[in-house]
C-alpha cells in the first residue's frame, strides 16, 4: 500500500479508475485471474478512462481559479466515474458483443464463463417458473406470476444453495399443493434451499426475439433403397 501510495497521483487516480472498472466487470463472475490479467484489465480500464477525462477538459478545461487540490479532485472523481461507466458497459454490453462475434468468425464457440450455470445467470432470459426438485423427492415450484405482491427479488441464487418465494409444492406421491406467499399479517414467506438438498432445478424463461432462428423447410431424408425394397416385399 505505501508503495503505491508513493506513485504520481496522475498514476494513482489511473490505477483505482481501472480497478473499480475491472471489479464491475467481474464481480459475481466467479473467475480467477492470473496477475498479469489482472494488472492489464486494470490498466486498460484506467487508461480509457484518463484519456476520456482528459480529451474532456481538453473540450472544456476547467477554470483557472479552482486550485490545485481542488483541479486534483475533480480529475479523480470523474477519472473514476468514468472507470465504473466502461465497467459496466463491457459487463452489459461488450462482453456479450464480442463473443457472438467470435462465436460468428468460428474463432471459439464457448461463452468463457467460470461455469454452466454462470452462463445461465448471465444470459438475458426472463424466468417464469423455478421448480426445485429435493433429494428427498419433493419438488418445489416458484411461478413468479403468481406472486402477489411480486417482490423486486423474487429469487436469490448463491453456491450455498437458493432462496425463494415458493407457490406451490409437488409431494412425493405427485399431489401438489398451492401456497399464498403471504403470510397471516400481510408478511412474505421466504424459504431457503440449501445446496446439499438440491438434486436438480427446472427454469421456465422467456427468451428475447434475438435468440430464435427463422424456421426453415427442412429437406426431406431420402430413405435408403434397401429399406425400400424390403418394405415392397
Amino acid at each position: 500500500m505505501e508503495a503505491l501510495l508513493s506513485l504520481p497521483y496522475e498514476l494513482q487516480i489511473t490505477l483505482v479508475s481501472g480497478y473499480f472498472g475491472y471489479k464491475i466487470s467481474s464481480i459475481g463472475k466467479g473467475r480467477a485471474h492470473r496477475t498479469e490479467d489482472f494488472l492489464l484489465q486494470v490498466l486498460s480500464f484506467g487508461l480509457l478512462a484518463r484519456a476520456s477525462v482528459a480529451l474532456g477538459l481538453w473540450a472544456r478545461p476547467l477554470s483557472p481559479a479552482i486550485p490545485e487540490t481542488g483541479i486534483i479532485a475533480c480529475i479523480a472523481v470523474a477519472t473514476i466515474l468514468c472507470g465504473l461507466t466502461f465497467g459496466m458497459f463491457w459487463r452489459s454490453f461488450g462482453e456479450s458483443r464480442t463473443r457472438w462475434a467470435m462465436n460468428c468468425l468460428g474463432i471459439y464457440r464457448d461463452d468463457h464463463e467460470a461455469s454452466v450455470w454462470q452462463s445461465i445467470m448471465d444470459h438475458r432470459g426472463a424466468w417464469t417458473v423455478l421448480q426445485i426438485h429435493q433429494e428427498n423427492g419433493v419438488v418445489l415450484e416458484a411461478n413468479f406470476s403468481r406472486m402477489r405482491p411480486y417482490p423486486k427479488v423474487p429469487v436469490i441464487v448463491n453456491n450455498d444453495g437458493v432462496g425463494v418465494y415458493v407457490t406451490g409444492r409437488y409431494k412425493e406421491d405427485g399431489t401438489f399443493d398451492e401456497w399464498d406467499i403471504t403470510g397471516n399479517d400481510g408478511d412474505l414467506t421466504f424459504t431457503f434451499i440449501p445446496k446439499s438438498e438440491i438434486k436438480r432445478m427446472d427454469i421456465s424463461w422467456r427468451l428475447p426475439p434475438s435468440d430464435f432462428t427463422a424456421s426453415e423447410v427442412l429437406p426431406a431424408i431420402p430413405t435408403p433403397l434397401s429399406e425400400v425394397e424390403q418394405s415392397q416385399s
